[in-house]
């Protein structure tokens, strides 16, 4: 019985980053997060489609406007919500300091931003759990800084809320609020794949 557990855990830390924080030099850590189930046993969310990295036909978010979809807060506790960033693309990144592919994927996101800052595409990271010296130390010992914008889901609520349980996860809305694509754990993403979704995202404007 023991052996059968330690092969489920070891296929679950391969997968993705939600349960725990790997052995590795990372920034500021000042708390453990909790394990994915225990958050999804807190905060229910509600039922999405098993999608990993391909469109997601007819999902569509709650009305923009009522209620209103709050993505996080901002580093200075502000709330920020889904309609603050009307008729953009939204690139929604749900990241935490203690886990490496999450550090890749925002550095390859931030590539992206400096492409299309000059477009109607938002990029924003938002925090999976930790404390605010957490998110600072992290953003301090970034060789090359972070210029899109940086939430925090202290409580993990408003990730459930989205079916978000795990990091790395990446949601694209069109620009009428809805989820066009979501990449879950560490496979299906890619930059080129992200690049493609906000063209295709672009063109299709209304």
């Amino acid at each position: 019985m023991r052996t059968c557990f330690t092969a489920i855990a070891a296929a679950v830390m391969t997968s993705s980053c939600a349960t725990s924080a790997p052995k590795h030099p990372a920034p500021v850590v000042a708390s453990t997060p909790e394990p994915a189930a225990q958050v999804a046993k807190a905060y229910p969310a509600a039922p999405t489609p098993e999608v990993t990295g391909e469109e997601i036909e007819g999902s569509v978010l709650p009305d923009a406007t009522e209620p209103r979809v709050l993505l996080g807060m901002s580093l200075d506790g502000k709330p920020v919500y889904l309609s603050d960033f009307k008729s953009k693309v939204v690139i929604a990144s749900y990241w935490a300091s203690w886990c490496p592919p999450c550090w890749t994927e925002l550095q390859q996101l931030q590539e992206i931003h400096a492409e299309y800052t000059s477009r109607d595409v938002v990029i924003v990271a938002i925090n999976f759990g930790e404390v605010r010296a957490a998110i600072d130390g992290f953003l301090k010992q970034q060789q090359k800084p972070l210029r899109f914008t940086i939430l925090s889901d202290r409580t993990r609520q408003q990730s459930a809320a989205q079916g978000v349980g795990v990091v790395p996860t990446t949601l694209v809305f069109d620009a009428a609020g809805e989820v066009s694509r979501r990449y879950t754990g560490i496979f299906g993403f890619s930059a080129q794949k992200i690049r493609g979704d906000i063209d295709r995202l672009l063109r299709n404007r209304g």
